[in-house]
This record gives C-alpha cells, structure tokens and sequence, in this order.
C-alpha cells in the first residue's frame, strides 16, 4: 500500500525522459479532430431523413459508436506517444550508485532491551530484524552503534555483512562498560560516520524508550542535516513489561525530528517498511548522473489490448491504413540502454557451459539472425542473466558491467586493467575495493587522483577507501589495551569487574599481543586470517575491550 511518502517521492520525481515526443500530440489531436468534423458532416444528411428509414439504409451505427474506432485510435496513439516519451520517477539501477544510502543500525543496549513482551526479548528480535534487513538490501553500507549510558561504535560503515553479523550477535547489556540509557550519546559517532559521505544517510534507533534531553539533542542535529531517522519500536504494551514501551516518547521524538516510526511485527512487515524508506531516501537524494529508468514500457500492456480490437468486424480494412501510417511515424527503434553507464566492474573468467538444446540453439539463431552481439548482451542484462549477458558483449565496458552486476568482481577487474582509459582504471580501482583489496585500491586511485584531478568520484572513492582503511587501523589499536592490558580486569561501569574465567583472560591476552597495522592485515593473508580468527573466536569479549578502553579515553579527556 502506498503511503504519503511514496506518494510524495512519486510526484517529486516524475518526469519525461524525451519529453519533445510529447510535442506530437498537438498535430496528432489536430488530425483527429478534423477527421471527426469529417465525419460528422458526411453524416449530417441521415438527421433529415426518418428514424425508420435512417436505420434500414445506414450501417456502422450513429452517433459516438459510429466514432468509436477513430477514438480507439486517437487512445491508441496517444499512449504511443507516452511510451516514446519515457515516463519515469526513479532511477536506473547502477554499479556505483545502487543504494550508496549508508544505514546506521543505532541499537539501544541497555537493559531494557532484556524484557521479555517480546518474545524472546526485544534485543533478541531487534537482532533478528536487522539481519532480515541486512539479507533484502544487499550491497547497502551499514554501520552499527551500540549504546546505554554511553554510545560506541561496534562496526563502521561496511558492505561486508559476514563481517557485520558476528558483531550485531554479540551485543548486550554486560559488553556495555556503564548502565543507564542515552540515546544521544550516540549523535558524536553518528556525524563521525556520516561526514565523510556525499550522500545524505539513513539512522535507525531501536528502542523502546527515549529521555527528554535525547529528544531535544536529536532535535537540533536532525534539523541541522539531510539524514533521515527511522524509529523501530521495541516492545509490547500488551504485556506487562517492568520496563514497557513507551509510545509517548518516541511519538514526541518522530514529531520533533520529522522523523518515522514503526513497531515490530510478528511478520517482515516492518523490515519492509524499513527498506522502503531507505529506498525512497535514496532516490530522493539520488546524484544527477544516474539515469532515469524508462517505465513507458509497461504502458504496451494496454497499447496491446486496445489493437484487439482492431479484430472486430468492419473496423481492420477502414482504419488499417491510418494506425499503419500512425506507428510508423511512432516507432523509432529505442537503444537497449537510455544511457550509458560511466562506473562499473567486470568479473570471473567463462566457465564452461554445457552443450545448450535444441530449444536454446533456436533461440540463439534467432538472436543471431536479428541482433548483434552486444544487442543480444543487453538483452539478457534487462532479464537479470548477467553471466550470459557478459558472455555475448564485445563491448568491454559493458561487458564489466554484466560481471559488476554478476558480482564477478575479480574477472571485472581483469577486464578493466586491459585500458588505460580514465573510466576503465576508475572502475578497475572499484573492483579491487570490492574485492577487500583496500590497500592495492587506494594505491591505485592515487594514482588517478593525480593524473585527474578534477574527477570528483574518484576523489571520493578515495577518501572512502582511506576511511576503511583507518576503521582496520583503529580496530587493530584497540587489541592493545596500553598499561592495563595484562591486567586481569577491565574497568566496566563505577566498579572494576573481572573476566567471566581464566580461559577468557587468557584469549584476551593473546588477542593482545600484537599490534597489526592495517597494511599488514591487508597486504598478508595469512596475517589477516590469524586477525579475523581472534575477533571471530569471541567477539563479544573483543567488544566489551574496545567499549571499555573507549571509555576509559573518554573519561580522561
């Protein structure tokens, strides 16, 4: 069901992307009006003479019916009109522009987020929800904040959701290094994520509850910047919660923040809402070089059903010469593609296919007979068989942009490093990006930076891949806990408490040793699996360090 925002989006957005074909309307409606005085004239002798008479020497009926045809046509022909004209209201899907929206999951941690009107308690399902979410908006930047009476950045801004999962499963209260609940706490790391994107971003709170102070502070950053705050409402006011929902007070927060909110459900409902919404945000802010996506096309449905009748009897041989005449004006064979892609990545080597039958060898006589190779790639790339698509293109670029699409990204980057055009090497740099290839990309786009420096995307692309870079950077520091790493205690809250166990402190101490840089993590692979493998065997403990030594930096400060 259409809500006032898609409403909003569908009226902000639409437009025509040949709108001089709407310019044959007028000597088109000029023509049919004259034909239709014709008619009328040629029929104006019937009205002197009896109805009885007038009905045994006229066929084809009076009035409107006798017009019907000429109506069918001028229908006809208008919708062609429209279709040539390419009605749209959202953008063509793109390597390097599809949902660039970053999505910043703010989780509230505290211990509110344990009550159980929710089965099996809200922290639990509001996990879930996010997982559901990460799994529909696949190759989305997503961040994670954790907060309670402090806020802490549990994962930056990433597209890598293996990466992301392990860290959203380990959050709770304990990992927390002080209790209470302080959403706006959160707003430092917000802006620290979000400053370095061109793009206006999405922040989704989960909650079941807000403070005052959160609500004014939420107020004035949310009314100072484009990122939109989306409100996911944990709990149940059903059921008797020492520490219920409170409606109130997020209600207040989404009318302050022109903000919106939705409650969990039972079903993908609100997971649904939630990706409309960044949908909807994205297009809303989406760049001026992304083309618009032609949906004329869905107007040949009815086109179709009006040319049946075209069938009935007496109307095919009358007005056959005039639609013939009509469509061929009409019909100017359109490019597979509005416009053309600047940004994209290739992929994997061909495999082997099996021997195709009978039915597939037809259907490539037919493509053969009728369409180049690259005509044959665009249309399999319009019906999603990417693979295929970048098997029949002899056009490089778009051949990457198939494995781009295919995720193919190590073929993308072959593909690309075979020119030394500006946009191949740019989209060479990407397919590396893709790949976790952090350093070898930066290296790369430095070196475009240099060679072109007025390339805004590729400046960007940079400062994006740096960014990276220093997130690995900080989260290797942050395996060293300075003078207190060997100590069998962190500080959590007013009161130092101890590990869980000796074998815990013991992980903790390994997991400490080293100090990688990000350039060691990146450029071994070796090194890099022995770091994942220490934040992977418990991620939990790694982020109850991180928090505390956050903390305990903050506090000093």
């Amino acid at each position: 069901m259409m809500d006032m925002s898609d409403l909003t989006l569908l009226l902000t957005q639409f437009r025509f992307i040949r709108p001089e074909w709407l310019l044959l309307l007028l000597p088109f409606g000029y023509l049919f009006y004259v034909q239709w005085k014709s008619q009328e004239a040629g029929s104006q002798w019937q009205k002197n003479l009896p109805e009885h008479l007038r009905k045994a020497l006229t066929v084809g009926g009076s009035g409107w019916r006798r017009q019907l045809p000429l109506l069918i046509l001028l229908l006809t022909s208008a919708l062609v009109i429209l279709v040539c004209a390419g009605p749209t209201w959202k953008k063509q899907p793109s390597p390097f522009h599809e949902d660039r929206t970053p999505l910043i999951v703010l989780m509230d941690t505290s211990q509110a987020m344990l009550e159980k009107d929710v089965a099996p308690d809200r922290l639990t399902r509001a996990k879930q929800k996010v997982e559901d979410l990460l799994a529909i908006r696949a190759g989305g930047e997503n961040a994670l904040i954790a907060y309670a009476a402090t806020a802490h950045i549990a994962m930056p801004l990433t597209r890598d959701i293996a990466v992301f999962k392990p860290m959203l499963e380990a959050l709770s209260p304990e990992i927390m290094p002080k209790e209470g609940k302080n959403a706006a706490s959160a707003i430092s790391q917000i802006q620290q994520q979000l400053q370095r994107r061109d793009i206006p971003g999405i922040v989704l709170l989960i909650t079941n509850d807000v403070s005052a102070q959160s609500i004014s502070q939420f107020h004035d950053y949310f009314s100072q910047h484009k990122h939109q705050l989306l409100v996911l409402a944990a709990g149940d006011n059903t059921r008797t919660s020492d520490l219920p929902l409170n409606m109130n007070h997020l209600n207040a927060l989404v009318d302050m923040s022109n903000a919106d909110l939705h409650a969990l459900t039972v079903d993908n409902t609100d997971v649904e809402w939630i990706k409309r919404k960044v949908e909807n945000h994205a297009a809303l802010n989406a760049s001026t070089h992304q083309p618009w996506q032609d949906m004329g096309y869905y107007l040949l449905f009815p086109v179709a059903l009006l040319l049946l009748l075209w069938f009935r009897r007496g109307w095919l041989v009358q007005w056959s010469v005039a639609a013939l005449a009509i469509f061929t004006l009409l019909a100017v064979p359109e490019s597979a593609y509005a416009e053309s892609v600047h940004q994209v990545n290739p992929a994997s080597e061909k495999s082997e296919a099996p021997e195709p039958d009978v039915g597939e060898r037809l259907k490539q006589f037919w493509l053969d007979l009728w369409l180049t190779p690259d005509q044959q790639g665009q249309w399999y790339f319009r019906r999603g068989d990417y693979l295929e698509a970048a098997e029949h293109f002899a056009d490089p670029l778009w051949k990457g942009v198939a494995y781009y699409y295919a995720s193919q990204f190590n073929a993308a980057h072959t593909v690309f490093m075979q020119s030394s055009e500006e946009v191949m090497q740019f989209n060479a740099a990407n397919a590396l990006a893709h790949q976790r290839e952090y350093v070898a990309a930066r290296k790369l786009l430095r070196e475009l930076v240099k060679t072109y420096p007025d390339n805004a995307a590729m400046q960007h692309n940079l400062q994006v891949i740096e960014g990276i870079i220093e997130e690995i950077n900080q989260f290797s520091e942050s395996q060293s806990g300075g003078e207190n790493a060997n100590e069998g205690s962190v500080e959590l809250g007013d009161e130092p408490q101890t590990a869980d166990g000796a074998d815990e402190q013991t992980n903790t101490q390994v997991m400490i040793q080293d100090k990688l840089t990000a350039e060691q993590l990146l450029g071994d692979e070796a090194i890099a699996n022995k770091w994942l493998e220490r934040v992977e065997a418990d991620p939990k403990m790694f982020l109850r360090s991180k928090f505390s030594i956050q903390y305990q930096q903050a506090q000093e400060q």
